[in-house]
């Protein structure tokens, strides 16, 4: 017979595995972390602005989560473009999601910019994608095993122009850590009001 400890216990245990997978341990990176992935991308042929960028984004690194804000143009013709940037896609999130990373909204453009201030040539955006990163390591393993790729090439065929720029947040709302918190809570009352 299943008691009522039992499933709390089970729902909390889930929990567990959840945020392990989710916010991970690792913490902050180190300095020689730091320099150790800088070496790294220089291997990988980034230089210049992009690997001036990384270091200054790797260095101020709080251990906390982060998102990155994506706009995207597509080639013409956009049905090909699309297809494309979908077998980017999936191979790039499979990578994301083994680290706890995944997509928090994704959208299409529905009209040029409404509102456009010293940025005359950034519009004519096809789509905007906010990605969900648990941290800046991942993000960098992430990187390492994207730059240069056969599905970095697919990406980069499809896309006329891309924005991409890191941010962490002062306000989220429904962040899946609550989400399912919520869902596993309301499963184990609803398994103890069916099964006692």
């Amino acid at each position: 017979m299943i008691s009522a400890t039992g499933i709390w216990s089970a729902a909390a245990l889930l929990y567990v595995i959840f945020w392990a997978w989710y916010m991970g341990f690792k913490g902050k990176l180190s300095e020689a972390e730091v320099e150790q992935y800088i070496q790294r991308f220089e291997e990988a042929g980034i230089s210049g602005g992009k690997l001036t960028n990384l270091r200054n984004f790797l260095a101020k690194d709080d251990g906390r989560e982060w998102f990155m804000i994506n706009l995207l143009e597509l080639k013409s013709p956009k049905r090909e473009s699309a297809k494309l940037l979908q077998s980017y896609s999936k191979i790039f999130m499979a990578g994301m999601f083994k680290r706890g990373g995944h997509p928090f909204f994704i959208a299409n453009a529905q009209a040029k910019n409404i509102e456009n201030l010293h940025c005359d040539q950034a519009d004519n955006w096809t789509s905007t994608g906010i990605i969900r990163y648990r941290s800046r390591r991942d993000c960098a393993e992430t990187l390492l095993d994207t730059f240069g790729s056969n599905h970095h090439g697919d990406k980069l065929a499809a896309l006329e122009k891309t924005l991409a720029f890191p941010v962490t947040t002062s306000l989220l709302m429904g962040s899946p850590r609550v989400l399912m918190a919520m869902g596993l809570a309301l499963i184990a009352a609803l398994t103890q009001i069916l099964i006692l």
